[in-house]
């Protein structure tokens, strides 16, 4: 379940299934769809990588190395109302598109729920579901 937080929205996505890549990571663009209809599509500029991207030994995902996340879940799946996008995989996979990248257009979509899209650096979310927010205390 969508739930929205001070500087971030979590996705609701942990364990659910990538059904099939596209794209060349390493510039034009990347299509991931997600076993439950989850529709994740950057145009332009995409960090994929093994680990962290703040680790000092990432390794860039190759495009011919994308079936790799096939079968993969969804470790965690963060929008930021900054526009920046970070999705986590149980194979260690990251993906992240930096919101200061204002060349990048990024929508995850998910049927009869929501969808967040990141145009000009700036995250909109339309709720179409749902929604919580945390408790303060």
């Amino acid at each position: 379940m969508l739930k929205e937080l001070k500087d971030r929205w979590i996705l609701g996505l942990r364990g659910t299934s990538v059904a099939t890549v596209s794209g060349n990571p390493e510039g034009s663009g990347l299509t991931v769809i997600l076993d439950d209809g989850t529709d994740l599509n950057v145009s332009g500029p995409t960090l994929l990588t093994r680990g962290s991207a703040t680790a000092p030994e990432v390794v860039p995902l190759a495009t011919e190395e994308l079936d790799d996340l096939v079968g993969a879940t969804i470790a965690s799946a963060a929008a930021f109302k900054s526009g920046s996008l970070r999705v986590v995989f149980n194979t260690g996979h990251h993906l992240n598109v930096p919101g200061w990248d204002h060349k990048a257009d990024v929508r995850v979509q998910k049927p009869r729920e929501f969808c967040w899209s990141r145009e000009d650096g700036i995250g909109t979310m339309k709720v179409l579901g749902p929604v919580t927010s945390p408790k303060i205390m």
